[in-house]
C-alpha cells in the first residue's frame, strides 16, 4: 500500500460512520484504513469492526483510553505504507482526496504535502481552515516553507491537513506528546524543520466539523490554555537551540509571542502570569507582535475591543 490512513476513535458513533464512508468511497483505491479505537464506550467500537469486516482494507485496532496523541502514535506503529494520513474520526474526506494527493505526489515524491479543509457547521461548508497558505505548487524545504507562512501572518498547525513520509518519522522518532492538547501545535512546527521537503497544494480535501465538545469549545479552557502555554515554552527553547540566523529566529519567537497573547485571553483564572509576560516581552520581535504586546499589556481586560477598533481605523 502507498498510504495509511490512521483513525483515532473515541466515543464518537454519530459521525464515525459518515467519516469512514468518506474513505471507503475514495476513487483511489490502494490504501489501509487503520483504525484505532482508543476505548469506547459507546456503539463506535461495532460501526468501525462492521467496516473491517466488508472491506480488507480496513484494520481494527483496540486499546486502552490514552488519548488523541498515543492513538496517534498506536496507529504510526501499525502503518507499513510510504505515506502517513491523519483523520479525525468525527471529520471526513472528499471522496477525490487521494487522487489528488497522488497525482500530486507522483510528480512531487515530497516528504510532506500539505493541502486544505473546509470548515463545516450544520453540515455547511463555511469557508476554508486557511486562506493564507502561499505559494500553490511549489517545493520548498520545511525550514522555508515554516518561515515563509509564519511571516504570511498565519500557520495551522493541524497535522490532519498533510500526507508526510512515514519513513521521515520513523528516522526522528517524530511522535505525537502523549497526554498534551493542542499536540499539533508542537508536533507540525519540529515536522516541517525535519522534512527536506514540502508542498502545499491549494484544494480542500478535508472536511473540519465544528462541534460541541471539540478542544476549542469545551466550557473548561482552563486546561487548554495551560497546555499551549507549555507548548509555546517548549516551541521556544527549540527554535533557540537550532542555528537560525537572528531574523529567523526572531520571525518565530514573534509569532510565539502573538499565539501567547492570543491565548491568555481565553481564560480569566490563567489570564496572563509574570513569566507569561516575560515570555512576551523576551519574543515579541517585530512590529505586529510589539504592537500587540504593547496594546496587551495597557489594556488587558480590553484588548479584544481595542484592537479591532484600532484595525478599524487603519483600514478607513
Amino acid at each position: 500500500m502507498k498510504y495509511d490512513i490512521i483513525i483515532p476513535i473515541y466515543n464518537i458513533q454519530q459521525d464515525l460512520e459518515k467519516c469512514l464512508n468518506s474513505i471507503l468511497r475514495q476513487t483511489y483505491g490502494n490504501f489501509r484504513a487503520i483504525m484505532v479505537d482508543d476505548g469506547s464506550t459507546d456503539q463506535s467500537s461495532f460501526i468501525a469492526k462492521s467496516f473491517a469486516a466488508k472491506d480488507s482494507r480496513f484494520e481494527y485496532y483496540r486499546k486502552e483510553n490514552g488519548g488523541l496523541s498515543d492513538a496517534r502514535n498506536y496507529g504510526i506503529a501499525k502503518a507499513s505504507s510510504e505515506y502517513l494520513l491523519f483523520v479525525d474520526g468525527d471529520d471526513f474526506l472528499e471522496e477525490r482526496a487521494l487522487s489528488v494527493i497522488d497525482g500530486e505526489l507522483s510528480k512531487h515524491p515530497v516528504d510532506v504535502l500539505e493541502f486544505n479543509g473546509w470548515i463545516v457547521e450544520h453540515e455547511e461548508k463555511i469557508g476554508r481552515v486557511n486562506c493564507n497558505y502561499i505559494d500553490a505548487g511549489k517545493v520548498k524545504t520545511g525550514k522555508d516553507y515554516m518561515l515563509d507562512n509564519v511571516k504570511a501572518r498565519l500557520m495551522v498547525s493541524v497535522v490532519w491537513l498533510k500526507a508526510v513520509r512515514r519513513s521521515l518519522i520513523l528516522e526522528h522518532r517524530h511522535y505525537f506528546a502523549k497526554g498534551m492538547l493542542h499536540e499539533d501545535e508542537l508536533w507540525t512546527p519540529k515536522l516541517y524543520l525535519l522534512a527536506d521537503t514540502v508542498i502545499y497544494i491549494d484544494d480542500c480535501l478535508y472536511n473540519y466539523v465544528q462541534r460541541e465538545g471539540s478542544i476549542m469549545h469545551r466550557a473548561n479552557k482552563e486546561e487548554n490554555v495551560r497546555h499551549a502555554k507549555k507548548i509555546f515554552f517548549q516551541l521556544e527553547n527549540y527554535y533557540r537551540s537550532l542555528g537560525f540566523t537572528r531574523r529567523q529566529r526572531n520571525i518565530l519567537t514573534s509569532y510565539l509571542a502573538r499565539q501567547m497573547i492570543s491565548i491568555c485571553q481565553l481564560s480569566e483564572k490563567e489570564g496572563m502570569t509574570r513569566q507569561d509576560k516575560k515570555f512576551i516581552l523576551r519574543n515579541a520581535r517585530d512590529i505586529k507582535s510589539i504592537g500587540k504586546m504593547i496594546l496587551y499589556f495597557v489594556f488587558p481586560r480590553r484588548y479584544l475591543a481595542v484592537s479591532e477598533r484600532m484595525k478599524k481605523m487603519i483600514k478607513y
